[in-house]
């Protein structure tokens, strides 16, 4: 090998060495449905590359969430990201993940365009509102947590404690309507003794699901009529 073409080859490689040896990797923590850990390179101001290290999100979920968001954030280098459909507690726990991490390098995550959009969940007696009484139906509205319907609306109606009329809004038609009838007619312990409990893969829990919330909602206008709803009033995960 000639020196010139020995020379070239040093250079080169001294080059890969210097920007590999400019490359640093930060850790970064945020909170989804459950605790999420990344590992953040970053070379020279940029994000390079994003590493999941704990990642107990829902594969088909919050798992797809994450590549999407991923390549998002490295190819805009930003972290003003669209909040994927579906997903919106695991995008904002990786969002700030890796704004922890970008701090921890020295960057600016709110120059980089993150916004702290952390959910807090409120008390279950701060998620009920009684919006009508009419004929001795009690109509509610009931803001629901950790699932991808908004909000319940039902009835109860008083001489019988009997549930009408409940409408999940935010999910599918087809599930408003089957809560709509298996609920219609019951009592309010008949209603939340069969929807109660009932699981679902992608909640933080495993029973944050719309059935459950259902149940949940039920029971707290059950309890607001009764006046017991702020004795039994818990953070909800």
């Amino acid at each position: 090998m000639s020196k010139k073409i020995f020379s070239i080859c040093l250079a080169l490689v001294l080059l890969l060495c210097s920007a590999a040896a400019m490359a640093e990797t930060f850790e970064g923590l945020g909170e989804g449905f459950k605790p999420l850990k990344v590992n953040v390179t970053v070379n020279e101001g940029k994000i390079e590359a994003i590493e999941m290290l704990v990642n107990d999100e829902t594969p088909t979920i919050g798992g797809a969430a994450i590549e999407t968001l991923t390549k998002q954030i490295i190819d805009g280098q930003t972290l003003a990201v669209d909040t994927v459909a579906g997903a919106t507690y695991t995008t904002a726990g990786f969002t700030a993940a890796v704004a922890d991490a970008v701090t921890k390098a020295g960057m600016d995550p709110v120059a980089m365009g993150w916004e702290d959009k952390s959910v807090v969940i409120l008390p279950v007696c701060m998620r009920i509102e009684e919006e009508l009484v009419k004929s001795k139906y009690h109509y509610f509205k009931y803001t629901t947590a950790n699932v991808c319907s908004k909000y319940i609306t039902f009835a109860i109606y008083e001489p019988d404690m009997t549930v009408w009329d409940v409408r999940v809004y935010g999910g599918c038609h087809g599930t408003s309507d089957a809560f709509g009838a298996l609920c219609s007619g019951l009592t309010v312990e008949e209603c939340v003794a069969r929807l109660g409990g009932i699981q679902c893969s992608g909640s933080a829990t495993g029973v944050d699901s719309c059935p459950d919330q259902t149940a949940q909602a039920i029971k707290a206008g059950w309890d607001y009529m009764n006046g017991t709803l702020c004795e039994g009033c818990t953070t909800q995960h």
